[in-house]
Formats: C-alpha cells, sequence, structure tokens
C-alpha cells in the first residue's frame, strides 16, 4: 500500500497526518508502520477525511480514535494552507471530541491554539504508597507526577493502575518542565513525546482549579519545545481552555508499507 502523508511539527510531537484514505479497521496497523518505518520517526498518526480541506468542518482521527490537541493544531494549519492561506480561525472535527475544536491561526509567528475540551473529572488512584491525580478528558486520561523524573517503571505501574481508556498519558513534572509518556491502547504505543497539548491542558485545569475567577496562563517547556494554555475561571469552574504554540509543515511525501 502507498501512503500519502503530510509531516507535521506542532511543539515538536510530530505527526503524520495522512492523506490517502484507509479503512478504520486499517487505521491502527497502518499507523504502527509508518511510526516503525517512516524517517520521520513520527510519535502518531491522524488521517485525514476524504475532501477535508473542501469540508464544512473538516475531519481528523487519530490512528487509535484518541483525541490529540497537538495534532488539532497541525490539522488546522494544513486545512488553512490547502485553501489558501489568510485563515484566522476555523473549526474541525477530531477523533475523541464531542464537539467540534475551533483553532485560532497565527500565520505570522508560526503558531496556532486549540480551544480544548475542557476536562470533565478528577480523582486520585494510588501507586506504590503515592497519590497520583487523574485529569480525566474526552478520548484520553493524563495522569500528573509532580516532583517526579521521567520512568518507564514508575509509568508502567501507574497505567495499571488507571481506568481503561483510548489513550492514558503520565505527565512526569519538575517544576515547569513537563515530559510526557503517552500510551495508545489501539496501537499499542508507548511514545516518550517531545510534547502533549492534552497533557498541558490537564496540567493547566489542575493548576487552576483554586485560583480566582479570570484568565490564567502557564507555559511548560517540554522536550520539544514549549506549550501554553490559557484558562479562563468563572465561579470556581473552568469555563474555556485554549492550548497552543509553535506549528511547522512539510510538504507531500510517500511511503510504500
Amino acid at each position: 500500500m502507498r501512503i500519502r502523508y503530510i509531516p507535521a511539527d506542532p511543539a515538536g510531537n510530530l505527526t503524520a497526518l495522512t492523506l490517502t484514505q484507509v479503512r478504520p479497521e486499517e487505521r491502527a496497523a497502518v499507523a504502527a508502520q509508518m511510526m516503525a518505518r517512516c524517517p520521520e520517526r513520527f510519535e502518531q498518526v491522524g488521517f485525514i477525511g476524504e475532501d477535508a480541506a473542501k469540508a464544512v468542518l473538516p475531519r481528523l482521527d487519530m490512528m487509535g480514535g484518541e483525541f490529540c490537541g497537538n495534532a488539532a493544531r497541525a490539522f488546522a494549519c494544513w486545512v488553512d494552507r490547502q485553501r489558501g492561506g489568510g485563515e484566522r480561525s476555523l473549526s474541525i472535527s477530531i477523533s475523541g471530541a464531542c464537539q467540534p475544536v475551533a483553532v485560532e491561526l497565527d500565520a505570522a509567528h508560526g503558531k496556532a491554539y486549540a480551544q480544548m475540551p475542557i476536562p470533565i473529572g478528577l480523582e486520585e488512584i494510588r501507586v506504590m504508597g503515592r497519590a497520583v491525580p487523574v485529569v480525566h478528558m474526552e478520548g484520553i486520561d493524563h495522569a500528573l507526577m509532580p516532583d517526579c523524573a521521567p520512568s518507564q517503571e514508575l509509568a508502567q505501574a501507574v497505567w495499571e493502575a488507571m481506568p481503561a481508556q483510548d489513550a492514558q498519558g503520565v505527565m512526569f513534572i519538575q517544576n515547569t518542565t513537563m515530559t510526557p509518556l503517552v500510551y495508545v491502547a489501539a496501537t499499542g504505543t508507548r511514545v516518550w513525546e517531545s510534547s502533549c497539548g492534552s497533557g498541558t491542558v490537564a496540567l493547566a485545569w489542575y493548576l487552576a482549579r483554586k485560583l480566582a475567577d479570570g484568565e490564567h496562563g502557564f507555559a511548560f517547556d517540554e522536550p520539544g519545545g514549549r506549550l501554553e494554555a490559557r484558562g479562563t475561571m468563572r465561579m470556581g469552574r473552568a469555563v474555556r481552555i485554549v492550548m497552543g504554540g509553535s506549528v511547522l509543515l512539510g510538504e507531500e511525501r510517500e511511503i510504500e508499507l
């Protein structure tokens, strides 16, 4: 099978945006092959819907049906490029999200900001005698590990204690530095990601919960670059969260699988 794709770099979170139409039941296998064989060393793969650039609501499906904020930002930039550029904002549909995702485009600075789904809950699990907060989101859950160095062994213990979900992240946090490790159930992949948009939102939401009403800004340095998040609190609840940073798009490429 010959696969056409666009290499995208949203804050280092290398993503393949697949142009070739692939049946849903084959996407996980195709994504696993692309991650293993493409020279870009992709961390994840998204599948662009048919005639997406012309659609009223362009569609992107991630490899395991999960949600991904960085892929949403990159996809919106691709749609804008296909339409000739100049869009200030547009809305897309993406797997794992119940509602359209609005993306603000800042082409002059090579950045894009996605209005993210607000986390839907918080629970605490116990791992190796440690209390670990887990932020539940649409299509993905994130365990937050403050003051903790990255550890594959510890992450495995956290995953075993987390409830089942399409994707599960473990965010290792040291001051304002965050290192994401993400598991996608459908592909069985465990990837140390260069940045994680939904993980950034999970941490920002967790920190903003007890802050005063108004807008609060956060920035986290991740292995591939910095991601920003802005959360608006009203009467003790988050009513809007925007996440963003840099996005680079490459030209179309092909690979034979």
